[in-house]
């Protein structure tokens, strides 16, 4: 507000001057006097600026819309005379400290600026309701956004889980008409996932940390299934580790690495995590890369469009609703036997 009142004083001194020299008024022009009013007429609504909003509130109320009104009416009325007055009787004293003549505040004079100064009063008063009113609209409309994305993103948290939940579920009960030893370990590895689950459930943002964690918990428990087929490489940047990425979204990456890398693949293979902090050579700007390169003996692009379901699409649509289109993910055959899925986050955001 502050700032706002000293640009458009600056504008009406530099308005009053342009006048002063388009008429070439016979006598000097009053930098002290002219900046002085105008200055005082701004600063009065500064401080009376709590009063305005508490009236362009008392507008937006819904309740007892007729009383409200007239209430409104008046208090916009009593407002503008106030200010008027107020500002009038200071440049009078401010003209008695420059001229040695106090003007009669009860004069004929005194009463007719009093009205027309009033009407500009309360033209700059309901100027001033207005921007409160947008601001108050633009507040409303930013936490509605919000509180829209949140539920959003929580609408696909939860298809997530038991989408998780079940893929996990039902290579344990593969597992125990082969192993009823290794599915013993996949329950306990099962158990440890699902008190990770619960204790990260509320939050939409956690750590790098907290979310390598719990992939490594889960390829813990996939690796029980796959111990000669996979090998698992981690290449996580110790000063990305506090960095914030939204809950489980590495999680779809890694699963589909696992379906459409490891276990189609005749000879063993590997599946590399790589986090890391990279800067946008045009842009200057920070990010965190997120990495999930997987082995593949099969370099038709069909096998990993199949794997485009729930999980990635949620992974998307997450990111899109956090970062709008201020992020990158991409998936594709780098060479014949490597396929790399890859999210780019602003750090700047996180």
């Amino acid at each position: 507000m502050g700032l706002i009142g000293l640009l458009v004083c600056l504008f009406f001194i530099a308005k009053e001057y342009t006048d002063h020299l388009i008429n070439a008024y016979n006598y000097p022009f009053s930098w002290f006097f002219i900046g002085s009013k105008i200055l005082i007429n701004y600063l009065f609504w500064i401080v009376l600026s709590p009063l305005v909003y508490a009236l362009t509130k008392l507008v937006q109320n819904k309740s007892n819309l007729t009383s409200n009104a007239i209430k409104a009416i008046f208090g916009v009325l009593l407002l503008a005379i106030a200010h008027r007055a107020l500002v009038t009787k200071v440049n009078d004293v401010i003209y008695y400290l420059s001229a040695g003549y106090m003007k009669d505040f009860f004069g004929p004079n005194g009463i007719v600026g009093m009205v027309v100064g009033s009407f500009s009063s309360l033209i700059e008063l309901l100027v001033l309701m207005g921007l409160f009113f947008a601001i108050d609209y633009q507040k409303r409309y930013l936490k509605n956004q919000k509180e829209l994305i949140a539920a959003q993103l929580a609408s696909l948290q939860m298809q997530l889980h038991p989408h998780f939940l079940f893929n996990t579920l039902h290579s344990i009960s593969s597992m125990i008409d082969i192993d009823s030893q290794k599915a013993q370990k996949m329950l306990t590895k099962m158990g440890a996932l699902m008190r990770t689950l619960l204790e990260n459930d509320l939050e939409q943002m956690i750590t790098i940390e907290k979310e390598v964690d719990f992939i490594k918990d889960y390829l813990d428990l996939e690796q029980i299934r796959y111990a000669d087929k996979m090998a698992i490489r981690y290449q996580v940047s110790k000063d990305v580790l506090q960095t914030k990425v939204p809950n489980m979204i590495l999680q779809p990456l890694v699963e589909n690495a696992i379906k459409y890398g490891i276990v189609p693949a005749m000879n063993p293979g590997e599946i590399c995590i790589e986090i890391k902090r990279t800067k946008d050579e045009s842009s200057l700007e920070d990010y965190v890369d997120l990495k999930i390169s997987n082995t593949s003996e099969n370099n038709e692009s069909a096998i990993h469009e199949k794997g485009t379901g729930l999980g990635i699409q949620n992974i998307r649509k997450r990111l899109e609703g956090i970062y709008a289109d201020g992020f990158l993910f991409e998936s594709r055959f780098v060479n014949p036997k490597l396929y790399v899925a890859q999210i780019s986050l602003p750090l700047n955001s996180l």
